[in-house]
Formats: structure tokens, C-alpha cells, sequence
């Protein structure tokens, strides 16, 4: 019983349900799982590269432009005999300039925590007093601003800055206690604030930035949240949710730890996506401007235009790194963020129970091709899996930036495939072993590796199925015997084996047993099949043409004999299959009155001189493919029910004497009539063997004319 619990739990674990069940816990799992860091790492590396993918400069929006304080504009006014730091009074003139263009915001990506300072020309407050002034006439001015840990300049006043954040969050985390803020004559001139910190990843890219930075009992936007704000959004309340911060019919999504994931636009070439202007070039055109000369940098390029100063010189230190460059200047995050914003150009995150769902999906669909399909075709599903897998989540993402979780859906894929594979190694490869061992020896290495690749096809444990029976016996092998030594009996034996089974195996047959000289074979099980009658006439046919070759082959070898004198019975129907046997000794074979009756039919041969006899169920099952001749309708020896006999003659297509059919069914008719000279007078007509015992037996009962006659003969011996 040992294979046979071996093959059924093999079978349990394929059930969908449990395969269902099973990916469920692996989903929940997986989830935790991507909960570690190198997990949550390693997704964004992937992120990383998705960028690379398909990266889209077109997207940055064309009214945000940089002016950069680049090596250039350094080296220009240090030749002018101007050196760094500039004169406040330098800005003022650029946001002068700014504010005679009409532009929309100015955004300093600076920090002014300290006066200027004092120059043999100016002093520190001419100089912050023009930029201050020049901040006030513009009216759209943000200024940087530095979070600190430490609780530096904590008491400055910030509330003509703070947003009006209404937050749905159970608890909030204050990081910061202090700041590095602008002057208070600065402060008390620009439009507003940004926060300019930035905290990059655990491996130095910039991907995320906060919008809303908490400082004790202030809510202060970054720096292009800030713009954005103040000039679309000014007065609304923000709602700061677990996923996303809304503002009016604005809803920004954030990720699961309450940041902003910029949506960086790329660049091909190098070049950024953004219009950049290096700063002397605004002097320039601005002197020009004020004095009627032709800018280099016309009013109407800077019209409604974000503008945003920084640093690009590499002495300055404003570098930062992002998913396409390791050299990017710090601007750029805020120029990006902004446009982002002003274009609702945001990337959108997949909640937790989408993520599961998706999991969960592919865990169960690699279970399920696994087990279900044949190492090909599940290795092939399993591949266009994996496509589908890669394909749709770039696919979300190039059309929607849309962040499928792409580590968790590998991981599903591949944890599930690892672990199904092994479990499907130690459950079947334990059944198959069993099935192998079981079947080596009764079937074609061909139907083994079927019934290896779907062990859940075999009942051990006996069941009912509607197979075929064929029996072989060597007609006067006593007789044949007496003349061998035991030695070449055997040999003799063994080689007339060979060939018949080979012509069962090869036809779908499993061989059951050998009985002496004979075999018993089943089609149509382990592995059930339609065509089971078929397939054993089919059998029997292919050694009806090997007996004929044969007997015209001169000087035949005495196996060849027992081919020429082997007889075969054929019947149909219900059986019961399965391993029977001891502890000690199992094998798989048939019992029922199938099985019986199939035996008898190899006996009645001999009656009628035949080679082959197949029983009316066979003959149902296969009338349209063979040529087949009804012999008899009889009563076998431990059977009530009579049963009619057919000969197998050949294929549908042989070329045979039809008229001697004809006149064989006449003659039969009449016999059965009880017309017995009629029949007797007919059946002389033939010459084959059956017919003659057909006439003899009517000339028997001229003679011995029975008292009822059904045309029934029931046979006294096997």
C-alpha cells in the first residue's frame, strides 16, 4: 500500500484549492519579506533602471528654467576683478532684471543665513538692502532654508510661512529642532520659504524628497512645493494622508514612507531636459536691458517662467546624484519637483493589497503550470509568465508611470518555481520511481514517461474502468514441449516473447502477465483511453501479418512455429485494475468476468480452427475499422449469459473475399433457423476451417434433431 499512498498524495498536493491555498501563505510572506531593506534596496535599483528604460526630457515642463552660478560666470567676474562670494546687490539686479521680464517665481537653491560682507566699495548693508529691495518689488522670491537636528536659531519666527496642513496621520515625527534661515531682512522681503534639505538613499541617489518638513509646531513646504503653492494653490488647506497630500482637486501621491518619488524626466546626450542660463549671462542682459542695448537673454525668454538659481561650479559643492547621472546639479531636484507638480507628473504607487493580489496570482499560475502541464509546455507557459511579468509592469510604467513592484513580483516567480519544482521532486520523483518500478515491466518506455509526467492518471489502489482483454495461447504446446530439453524451451520461449510483446507494448498494450505459453495484456489502463478495443485488435492484426510472412519463409526457425500456431481471445468492458497482491509481493493487473470471458475466447479457437476471436463488445467498438465475421452465438463454459463470436479477420481496407463472408452469414442464418441441410448444403460452399466444423456440426444434428432449438451452443469445456 505504500505506492499506492505515495501516487495519491502526489495527486492531493496538485488539487487547485491547495495550490491556492499554498500561494496564499507565500504571498504573505513575500510581503514581509519586502519589508527588509536589501529587498526594498534592490526594488529601487530596479526602479533605477526602469528610468534608464525609457526616459522622456520632452516631459520637463518648458517654464521652469535654471540659471546657474557655473565655472564660467566664477571665472568671468573674478577676471572683472569681482571674486566670490558676489556682492548681494548682484541678485538684486538679476531679480530686477526678473521682475522687468514678468517672470512667474524665482527660487534661490541658496542659503543667506549671514550678512554680506563688508568691500572697500560697499558695505554689507547696501548691498542686502538692494537685494532685499529688489525681493520686494518682485513679490515672487523663495528663499532656501536648512532643517537642523540641532536647535539652531530655533525661536525665529516662521509663521507667515507655516501651511495650513491638516494631517490625517495618527502620529507625526518631528526630525528637525532648528534651522539655518536667511537674514530677518531677507526673510522679511521674499514671497516665502523652501526646505533644501535633501537625505538621499542609503546608496547616494536622489529619488525622493519630502513636500511638507514638520518643525515643531511649523509646516514647511520645500522649496518647489513652496512656489507651486504659493502661486496655484494659495489658502488651501493641505490634507497630509498616509499616501499622498491633496490640495485642492490635487492629489499628489507619496510612497509608503510619506516622501515624494520624483519623476525624473532624463536626458539624452548629457544634456539636461531643463533650459539652463548661465548667471553672468543674466548681468549681461540685464545691463543691456536697464541701458538700451539688445539682451543676450531676451525679456520674453523669462516670461512666466519658474526660474531657479544654483550652483553648477564643481567648487561649490551642490552635486548630487540620480537615477541617470552621478553628476547632477542640486537644482535640477527642485526644477524637476516643480515641474512635476505643475504638470501633475507624479508617480503613482500600487497599494499593499494589489501587490498581494498580483503575488498571489503568479504564485498560482507557476504552481499550476508546474504541476499540471508536461515539463515543454509548463517550461514554455512558464516563460511567456515571465514576459507577461517584465512586460506589463514596463508597460504600466511607460504609459502611466504607474510603480508595479517589480522585486515582488520576480521574487513570486522565482520563489514559487524553486519551491514547487522541489516539492514536485520529493512527492513525485518518489512516484515515479514507484510508477517506474511498477510498469518497467508491463509497458512501452513511451507510455512509462506519459504516465511520469501525469502520475495523477494512475489508480493503484483498484478502481472500475472499461478496458480490453487480450489473451495468447500456442495451440498443441504440450505436444511441442515433450520434444525440447527444458534449456531450449526456455530460450525458445523467451524468444517468441520478445516479439509478441514487443507487438503488444508497441500498440499501447500493458502486459499483465505471462500465463506458460501464453500472455495476458490490458489496453486501455493504467492510462484510460477511448480507443482501447482498437488498439488491442490492432495488436492482434500486426501478428496475424507477422504469422503470414512466416508462413511463406522456408526452413522457420522453431519460435517462428509458435507464432504460426498462436491463438488469441480479444473481449471488452468494465474490469476492476489495480495492484493486487500481498505486502510482500504487489503487481498491477485485472480481474472480473471480462478478464474470464476474454481467457475463454482464446479457447473457443480451438473449435472452430481460428486464430483470433474476439467477443460482440469488442466487435461494437471496432466494427468500422476491421474486417470481422460472426461465428457463432454460444454459451461459454461458467457463463448463463451466451454471447456472440466474431473472427478478426484484417483491416477495413484488406483486400478479402467478401463473397465468402456473405456466404459464411447465409449459411449461419440458417443454421441458427434451424434450416440444418440448408446450412449444411451453404457451409459446403466454404473451404476455411470454421466453416467445415460449422458443417460438420449441422450434419450432426440432422441426424440427432434437438427437441428445442435456440441456436444457442453452449459450450462443456474451456
Amino acid at each position: 500500500m505504500k505506492a499506492k499512498e505515495n501516487i495519491r498524495f502526489s495527486k492531493i498536493y496538485k488539487q487547485w484549492y491547495v495550490l491556492l491555498i499554498f500561494s496564499a501563505f507565500l504571498a504573505t510572506a513575500l510581503l514581509l519579506i519586502g519589508q527588509l531593506s536589501l529587498v526594498r534596496e534592490t526594488e529601487l535599483k530596479l526602479v533605477d533602471y526602469r528610468f534608464r528604460l525609457d526616459p522622456h526630457p520632452e516631459g520637463a515642463d518648458t517654464n521652469v528654467v535654471i540659471v546657474a552660478i557655473d565655472d564660467g560666470s566664477l571665472d568671468f567676474f573674478k577676471n572683472n576683478g569681482i571674486s566670490w562670494p558676489w556682492p548681494r546687490s548682484f541678485y538684486g539686479y538679476a531679480v530686477d532684471y526678473f521682475t522687468a521680464a514678468g517672470a512667474k517665481a524665482v527660487l534661490f537653491d541658496m542659503q543667506f543665513y549671514e550678512p554680506d560682507i563688508d568691500r572697500e566699495e560697499t558695505e554689507s548693508e547696501e548691498t542686502d538692502g538692494a537685494f532685499a529691495e529688489a525681493m520686494l518689488d518682485n513679490g515672487s522670491i523663495y528663499l532656501g532654508v536648512q532643517l537642523s537636528e540641532d536647535s539652531l536659531a530655533a525661536q525665529t519666527n516662521l509663521s507667515n510661512f507655516t501651511l495650513p496642513v491638516k494631517s490625517m496621520l495618527k502620529k507625526e515625527v518631528q526630525l528637525y529642532h532648528g534651522l539655518i534661515a536667511p537674514i530677518p531682512v531677507f526673510l522679511n522681503s521674499c514671497r516665502g520659504i523652501g526646505i533644501i534639505n535633501v537625505v538621499p538613499d542609503p546608496d547616494g541617489v536622489i529619488r525622493r524628497v519630502p513636500l511638507i518638513h514638520r518643525m515643531q509646531s511649523y509646516s514647511l513646504p520645500q522649496m518647489s512645493f513652496s512656489a507651486w503653492y504659493n502661486c496655484s494653490h494659495i489658502g488651501e488647506t493641505i490634507t497630509s494622508r498616509k499616501n499622498s497630500v491633496e490640495t485642492g482637486d490635487v492629489n499628489i501621491p507619496m510612497d509608503r514612507e510619506g516622501n515624494f518619488f520624483v519623476n525624473w524626466y532624463g536626458n539624452r546626450a548629457g544634456v539636461s531636459p531643463f533650459r539652463y542660463y548661465p548667471f553672468q549671462a543674466v548681468i549681461a542682459s540685464a545691463s543691456a536691458y536697464f541701458y538700451g542695448g539688445m539682451p543676450q537673454i531676451p525679456p520674453s525668454a523669462l516670461r512666466d517662467k519658474y526660474i531657479i538659481i544654483g550652483a553648477t561650479a564643481a567648487g561649490l559643492l551642490d552635486l548630487k546624484t540620480n537615477p541617470f547621472t552621478k553628476i547632477l546639479p542640486g537644482m535640477e531636484i527642485w526644477a524637476t519637483t516643480l515641474s512635476n507638480l505643475l504638470n501633475h507628473d507624479f508617480i503613482r504607487f500600487t497599494p499593499s493589497w494589489i501587490d498581494f493580489l498580483i503575488a498571489l496570482i503568479i504564485i498560482f499560475l507557476v504552481f499550476y503550470f508546474v504541476t499540471h502541464f508536461s515539463a515543454k509546455n509548463g517550461n514554455l507557459l512558464l516563460f511567456l509568465l515571465l514576459v507577461a511579468i517584465l512586460g506589463i509592469n514596463y508597460l504600466f510604467w511607460m504609459k502611466s508611470r504607474i510603480l508595479l513592484n517589480l522585486i515582488i513580483t520576480l521574487l513570486a516567480f522565482m520563489l514559487s518555481y524553486l519551491l514547487i519544482v522541489t516539492i514536485s521532486y520529493l512527492l513525485e520523483g518518489k512516484s515515479k520511481r514507484e510508477i517506474r518500478r511498477i510498469f518497467t515491466r508491463y509497458l512501452h518506455p513511451d507510455v512509462i514517461r506519459k504516465l511520469e509526467d501525469n502520475p495523477d492518471q494512475v489508480q493503484l489502489g483498484g478502481e472500475e474502468i472499461k478496458a480490453t482483454v487480450l489473451y495468447t495461447d500456442i495451440y498443441n504446446f504440450t505436444t511441442i514441449s515433450e520434444s525440447k530439453t527444458p534449456q531450449q524451451l526456455v530460450e525458445e520461449l523467451n524468444e517468441y516473447f520478445q516479439k509478441l510483446t514487443g507487438l503488444v507494448l508497441e500498440h499501447g498494450g500493458l502486459l499483465d502477465k505471462y500465463t506458460g505459453d501464453g500472455i495476458m495484456a490490458l489496453f486501455g489502463a493504467p492510462i484510460a483511453r477511448d480507443d482501447h478495443a482498437l488498439m488491442a485488435c490492432r495488436a492482434a492484426i500486426a501478428h496475424k501479418h507477422l504469422r503470414e510472412s512466416l508462413r511463406q519463409k522456408q526452413n522457420r526457425t522453431s519460435p517462428e512455429e509458435l507464432h504460426i500456431n498462436t491463438r488469441t481471445g480479444i473481449n471488452s468492458g468494465p474490469l476492476v485494475a489495480g495492484n493486487i497482491g500481498s505486502d510482500k509481493r504487489m503487481d498491477y493487473t485485472a480481474i472480473g468476468d471480462t478478464v474470464n470471458l476474454a481467457a475463454r475466447l482464446e479457447g473457443v479457437n480451438k473449435i472452430y480452427k481460428t486464430k483470433t476471436i474476439i467477443s460482440e463488445n469488442t466487435f461494437t467498438l471496432v466494427k468500422d475499422h476491421f474486417i470481422c465475421r460472426e461465428l457463432d452465438f454460444l454459451r461459454v463454459k461458467g457463463k448463463t449469459q451466451p454471447t456472440r463470436i466474431y473472427e478478426l479477420i484484417d483491416d477495413i481496407d484488406a483486400e478479402v473475399d467478401h463473397n465468402e463472408l456473405e456466404i459464411y452469414q447465409k449459411a449461419l442464418q440458417l443454421y441458427r433457423d434451424g434450416n440444418f441441410q440448408e446450412a449444411a448444403d451453404t457451409f459446403k460452399l466454404l473451404e476455411d476451417s470454421a466453416a467445415k466444423v460449422m458443417l460438420d456440426r449441422c450434419q450432426y444434428l440432422i441426424k440427432n434433431p434437438p427437441e428445442q432449438w435456440d441456436g444457442i451452443l453452449t459450450l462443456e469445456v474451456k
